[in-house]
């Protein structure tokens, strides 16, 4: 159930929305560039377009005062903020038109007069597990117009790309579960338990176990090569009548022989037993797109557009939730390939033990030239979550920015947050205090630093995280 005070914001957003597309205003979207981002920004385009509305969009990596400069100076009549935008409140006072932020990370500063703010954590509705800023978009979106009910599914991808399918095997909860049973409900979407690896309904088997990072397989994961040579070991067959073999082909004991092999696998490579359990779960299946492509399947579509943005094309992923799936969706699939070695060079080298250090209480994964921007926070999320590291521990990631910056991205465990350890606002307090900005989930955060300030920074993380565990 939507809380009362969520509805009726949402209500507010839908309405400022209506009324300047009513008057013909020129509406300037502005998203975060991974899938959520993605996803909360396409579904508002997608509503704007079928009321005829004036407008740009655009996926971004950051919001600071260069991007707010930039937007300010294109002299749109409205300006919406979705996946980001709370955490910057105050430095949204220099737009001089109204602003619209739709987001699901925790606020930072005094609101402004110029701003509308619409997050669910602000009703009580925890906005790292049970929404995303694509739900909350979409609340809005069918709140302009019920015919966009269509739009449901985007939803869903953007809290899977966002891994907020938390619950028991894989499942989303809260409000996200309520936005995926209207969506089976509109015979938009269909679920089923099984074998969670990238691909399971359109890719060859040792592809599938290939391209899947989570849970990362050592010696698998980004070796398609080793995943042949394992499947022929397991005694599964990868062709059938003349066609590669996909996982949905596999009967229920060649499923049950795979995952016993797999999960002997993993803990014979030293990961957690417990990490063996993500091998398993609920499966998305999107029913209007095409079975051969890597949109049919919900996580699937979340990790194209996660690569779309994290490889510099989020324009690309844009196209796609607006609904192109000709060129843009031949040149995600290269961006999902090149984004995937990415991932796997990186993890090599940090499982290597180079640039991994184990501080009293967090782990500091160090980058330098080896880890890219781009994959830093889900080589962090990876070693943390497969049992590598000590999960008792969070893990502060480091790499070089193109912009001459170093980018910050810290994973804890659930386990933390229960303690009332809030992540997102002891790296933020960190990042100012170095002259950095910062913020996020209680789970999972992110920051920007100056080069040079990254021991001090590390320290003061420390001592605030120390002083969390001892009040805690």
């Amino acid at each position: 159930m939507v809380p009362q005070g969520l509805l009726e914001s949402i209500r507010l957003a839908a309405q400022m929305l209506k009324t300047h597309v009513d008057e013909g205003s020129l509406i300037r979207f502005v998203t975060h560039n991974d899938a959520d981002g993605l996803c909360s920004g396409g579904i508002l385009a997608l509503a704007a377009h079928r009321l005829g509305a004036r407008f740009k969009i655009s996926g971004e990596k950051r919001l600071d005062e260069e991007l707010v400069g930039r937007v300010e100076g294109e002299d749109p009549d409205l300006v919406v903020f979705s996946d980001f935008g709370s955490g910057y409140l105050e430095l949204l006072s220099q737009l001089s038109k109204p602003t619209l932020v739709l987001d699901h990370h925790m606020a930072h500063g005094d609101k402004p007069p110029n701003v509308t703010h619409v997050n669910p954590l602000d009703h009580g509705v925890d906005g790292a597990r049970e929404i995303s800023a694509s739900g909350v978009a979409y609340m809005v979106a069918r709140e302009l117009d019920a015919g966009n009910r269509d739009l449901a599914p985007l939803a869903l991808v953007g809290a899977l790309g966002d891994q907020q399918d938390n619950g028991p095997m894989k499942t989303l909860t809260g409000l996200n579960k309520e936005l995926e049973e209207e969506a089976k409900g509109n015979h938009l979407l269909e679920t089923q338990k099984g074998l969670v690896f990238y691909g399971y309904e359109t890719r060859p088997l040792a592809k599938a176990i290939a391209y899947t990072t989570t849970p990362y397989i050592p010696e698998l994961s980004g070796e398609e090569g080793n995943c042949l040579a394992f499947l022929r070991e397991v005694g599964i067959e990868t062709m059938e009548a003349g066609r590669p073999r996909a996982l949905r082909d596999l009967d229920e004991e060649e499923m049950t022989r795979l995952f016993s092999a797999l999960s002997k696998h993993m803990v014979s490579s030293g990961c957690d037993p417990e990490s063996v359990h993500q091998l398993v779960g609920t499966i998305y299946t999107l029913k209007l797109e095409e079975p051969s492509t890597p949109l049919r399947g919900g996580r699937e579509f979340g990790s194209l557009l996660n690569a779309c943005g994290r490889m510099g094309r989020p324009g690309v992923g844009l196209s796609i939730v607006m609904g192109d799936r000709g060129e843009a969706l031949v040149e995600a699939e290269e961006a999902v390939a090149e984004y995937r070695r990415a991932i796997g060079a990186a993890l090599d080298w940090a499982v290597s033990g180079e640039g991994l250090e184990e501080g009293g209480l967090v782990y500091v994964l160090r980058g330098g030239g080896q880890v890219e921007e781009a994959v830093i926070g889900v080589v962090s999320g990876i070693l943390l979550g497969q049992g590598i590291l000590d999960r008792g521990k969070p893990i502060v990631g480091l790499a070089q920015t193109e912009e001459g910056q170093v980018k910050v991205s810290a994973r804890t465990v659930p386990e933390l947050a229960e303690r009332g350890i809030h992540l997102g606002t002891l790296i933020q307090k960190a990042a100012e205090n170095v002259g950095g900005d910062g913020g996020g989930h209680d789970i999972a955060a992110g920051a920007y630093l100056p080069v040079g300030t990254e021991e001090e920074f590390i320290e003061a993380f420390e001592e605030l995280l120390a002083q969390a565990i001892n009040q805690g």
